[in-house]
């Protein structure tokens, strides 16, 4: 194995959860969906923002970035739980881009979505690695 595949052999990590008797399992980000998470957000309410019919002003960037804050993602949270959620060997139970994924996961009762976010939180590195070693 070359050091390109050793690097590519790294997965995201999965992690079980337990909820009222059943185990299920989170994963970390892969690189992709964390670019997604951080860059393509602002897509997404761009995309919101049109079919509200709402005018955006592109030439300014501070008042696009105000006019995006104020925009309502009615599917960031049930998103973010659609790409971290997986079976036991990190594979996906949900599509963070089918409409009746993220309206099942909307529905689920607030406790679970709460036990969810909180093993998500603590699954999240407090340090990494590369911010240990530039101190």
């Amino acid at each position: 194995m070359n050091l390109r595949e050793k690097l590519l052999a790294n997965k995201p990590k999965v992690t079980p959860i337990d909820i009222n008797g059943e185990r299920y399992f989170i994963r970390e980000f892969t690189v992709g969906e964390m670019n997604n998470a951080l860059y393509g957000q602002q897509q997404a309410l761009i995309k919101i923002a049109e079919t509200q019919g709402i005018t955006l002003d592109f030439s300014d960037e501070k008042q696009l970035t105000e006019q995006l804050a104020k925009i309502y993602d009615p599917n960031r949270l049930t998103r973010t739980l659609a790409i971290r959620l997986c079976d036991e060997n990190g594979v996906n139970l949900f599509d963070a881009e089918n409409e009746d994924d993220l309206t099942a996961l909307s529905k689920l009762d607030k406790v679970v979505f709460e036990q969810l976010t909180q093993a998500i939180v603590e699954d999240e590195p407090k340090n990494s690695q590369a911010e240990e070693s530039s101190k």
